[in-house]
């Protein structure tokens, strides 16, 4: 297979995998031993980040993703999170004005 050292022939033995797909994350990151991610540290409710990777944080943070919640908020927040009224109809619009 290859002659003992740490080089090019060891390197034909390997076949395992030992990462996975994390399935918060997506990345191929979770360990299948230690069973957590190295990206995003899954099972770990929060989630993992280090001021020593700038861009790392960059890429993850706010704003990177769809903000399907957060992208609501500035048109509820102008209307004072109003729920559950209906709008008035056109015709009795007009005659209260008058």
């Amino acid at each position: 297979m290859g002659k003992a050292g740490k080089g090019t022939g060891s390197f034909g033995k390997r076949h395992g995998k030992t990462h996975f797909l994390c399935i918060r994350c997506g990345r191929r990151a979770y360990h299948t031993q230690k069973k957590t991610c190295g990206a995003c540290g899954y099972p770990n409710a929060k989630k993992r980040t280090y001021n020593w990777s700038e861009k790392a944080k960059r890429r993850h943070t706010t704003g990177t993703g769809r903000c399907r919640h957060l992208k609501d908020m500035p048109r509820r927040a102008k209307n004072n999170f109003r729920e559950g009224t209906k709008a008035t109809p056109v015709k009795k619009r007009k005659t209260q004005q008058k």
